[in-house]
């Protein structure tokens, strides 16, 4: 669970932002750091139940859960902590003198002002104290705070959030606080009377089936949207099946712009609901939702972590991007600027063509997972744990990223039960620079590659970078497309192969396959695409590429830290205007233009403008380049833009 506070906490703690600077000449993906994979010594153990809350007040963290008994690391002794428990975020010693001890689960906490926290369950008495549902708890005793009762709650509590002076409650009730608010409510943070405002969440999701419930709400880091997940399917008398995003800029709270009807799909029978978490990203501008369900395929809602961005429009919006499991549960969600972190029991990621089973591009994840903010693809980093039911909750601080869970096994099967940090020193991927202006552009003919300045229809002498068989070089009469990438040049070759090497505009390093080398099952589609390309580039996570006798300009997403490329194929778009896609003989854009060749030679540019799902060609074609322009005939052959120079000169 998390706070504004805690977010913005850890991204300052962590740096995650990126301390490379591009030419000006480029455009910068930020880089970041991911958290270590080896979990830090010296956390208590809960031995049993499930941790279904974290956060952090201070120096203490404090758990939320259905677990009776704890212990001290290093200890034997163990200790009755029921459904509450703090400890010192530093030493990881458990609090003596906090013992609430309610007598039922406790699903939230959320931390409060004067070193207090709000917690919320199934509980009718916490402390001695009766209070139904919903409490305010001192962390230096443990006792009920007084002044702070909602009275009679009806059904459980499933999460809170502290807005200011107001406290949101959300769960599957229809009264609390001595009002009639159904499954979302807003209490005074100081005595836990109801607002007037309501929301008015209605129906249930799939019908005649559980009670209308908000499972999970995210207020946005500078509290100005909520958002809301649950089984309901209005809200204030419009539709919004099972995701809604309330305005709170204006008095009480309004619907925004924001609609989706991607959760209005039905998973398996079982599930009366399978929305599950819900995350915004640090700057407030995208969240993230995972779910359960079951396998669903390519466009599916159900077993996925889907990306959307907090912006409204007046039309129903899909997902930026969809992860896939291929049949399993995501139950946490946490967004750092480096990453999307997630935990469930899930086995896999990259899987959309999977049902229980690992589909073409598969890789391992299990339980614990870091995806790409920019297109859901899997990082790397694998630490693992022991899945069981899944993951209660994670929390982002400056010291790194807490688990809280239902296992005892996380970070290559190291013991740390139901709760670890995952802490802050870990691995960093680099920013990456993709071209803004077609400067230098790198031309492949034969056997040879040449190197020229480029500016406008104006090119400049030809410099040879490489001739023949150059130590390191591409056999460029074999490949197929290429684009460079940070210090990186990306080949795909005929024969379906796809290598990075390092390229500095004059030398080689060694090639390398790109194949996220962990897949579980090879994307055999992939390398068939490889071997008929006839343009390709990287643009903003995505892979963009012409086939040969193909009407479309296609996609997949790639992630050029792990090397994975997401197993599905989309359609950018057709013919539009004078772009033809099955014209293209090279590929590449630069800034807001997409250039390609054509077989007689010639170099055209169109507008290349950025939509919700991916760019697309727009306005007018000009020739800037070939035979009659320049004097230069571009193809047949490999075109990319590059670095300006290599130690070369």
């Amino acid at each position: 669970m998390r706070s504004t506070a805690a977010v913005l906490l850890c991204c300052l703690a962590l740096g995650w932002s990126s301390a490379l600077v591009a030419p000006a000449s480029a455009t910068t993906e930020p880089g970041g750091a991911l958290v270590g994979e080896e979990p830090v010594p010296g956390t208590p153990h809960v031995l049993d139940g499930e941790v279904l809350s974290v956060v952090q007040v201070g120096g203490t963290i404090i758990l939320g859960g259905t677990f009776t008994r704890a212990r001290d690391d290093g200890s034997t002794t163990e200790l009755p902590r029921r459904g509450l428990l703090a400890f010192d975020a530093a030493t990881g010693r458990i609090d003596p003198a906090f013992r609430p001890d309610p007598d039922g689960a406790v699903r939230a906490v959320a931390p409060g002002r004067d070193g207090t926290v709000y917690v919320g369950g199934e509980f009718t008495r916490v402390a001695g104290q009766p209070r139904q549902r919903v409490a305010q708890i001192a962390l230096a005793d443990g006792s009920v705070v007084p002044r702070f009762d909602a009275g009679r709650v009806d059904g459980p509590v499933r999460d809170l959030r502290l807005q200011r002076n107001r406290l949101w409650v959300a769960g599957s009730f229809s009264r609390i606080g001595g009002h009639r608010h159904r499954a979302l409510a807003l209490l005074a943070a100081r005595t836990g009377t109801a607002h007037a405002v309501d929301v008015a969440v209605a129906g249930r999701a799939r019908r005649g089936l559980g009670r209308t419930t908000v499972a999970q709400i995210e207020l946005s880091p500078h509290g100005r949207r909520l958002v809301a997940i649950g089984n309901f399917r209005s809200v204030l008398g419009q539709s919004r099946r099972q995701l809604a995003v309330l305005d709170l800029t204006r008095r009480g709270a309004v619907l925004s712009r924001f609609r989706t009807r991607f959760y209005a799909a039905e998973c398996e029978a079982i599930y009366y609901s399978y929305v599950r978490d819900v995350a915004f990203a640090p700057d407030g501008s995208f969240f993230v939702v995972a779910t359960s369900g079951g396998p669903g395929g390519p466009s599916s809602p159900c077993d996925t972590v889907a990306r959307f961005e907090t912006r409204g429009s007046d039309r129903w919006v899909r997902p930026s991007w969809i992860a896939s499991t291929g049949g399993d549960t995501v139950q946490a969600v946490e967004v750092t600027p480096a990453a999307v972190y997630v935990g469930g029991h899930q086995r896999w990621f990259n899987n959309p063509f999977g049902s229980n089973t690992p589909g073409p591009g598969t890789v391992a994840r299990e339980g614990i997972a870091a995806l790409s903010p920019v297109n859901g693809l899997p990082f790397t980093w694998n630490p693992g744990r022991s899945k069981g039911i899944g993951v209660g909750d994670l929390l982002a601080t400056g010291a790194g990223l807490w688990v809280g869970s239902d296992t005892d096994r996380i970070g290559h099967d190291q013991l740390r039960s139901r709760i670890a940090l995952l802490p802050a020193a870990g691995a960093a991927y680099p920013a990456l620079a993709t071209p803004r202006r077609a400067a230098t552009l790198y031309l492949a003919q034969g056997s040879d590659l040449t190197r020229r300045t480029h500016r406008g229809t104006r090119v400049g002498p030809p410099a040879t970078v490489s001739a023949g068989t150059q130590e390191g070089s591409p056999d460029w009469r074999a490949v197929a497309g290429a684009f460079v990438l940070g210090d990186r040049l990306y080949v795909a070759g005929r024969d379906g192969t796809f290598t990075r090497r390092t390229f500095d505009g004059a030398s080689y390093g060694p090639a390398v396959p790109v194949d996220g080398a962990d897949g579980v099952v090879p994307l055999a589609a992939w390398r068939a695409e490889l071997a008929s390309m006839t343009g390709l580039f990287y643009d903003r996570g995505r892979l963009y590429f012409t086939l040969a006798g193909s009407r479309a300009l296609h996609y997949r997403y790639f992630n050029p830290e792990s090397g994975i490329v997401g197993a599905v194929r989309s359609v950018a778009s057709r013919r539009v205007g004078g772009f033809d896609p099955r014209r293209v003989r090279a590929l590449f854009a630069a800034g807001r233009r997409l250039y390609w060749t054509t077989a007689d030679g010639r170099l055209r540019r169109t507008g290349w403008t950025q939509t919700a799902a991916a760019a697309v060609p727009t306005g007018a074609v000009v020739d800037v380049g070939g035979p009659g322009v320049d004097g230069v005939r571009w193809g047949p052959g490999t075109v990319f833009v590059g670095p300006v120079t290599g130690r070369g000169g």
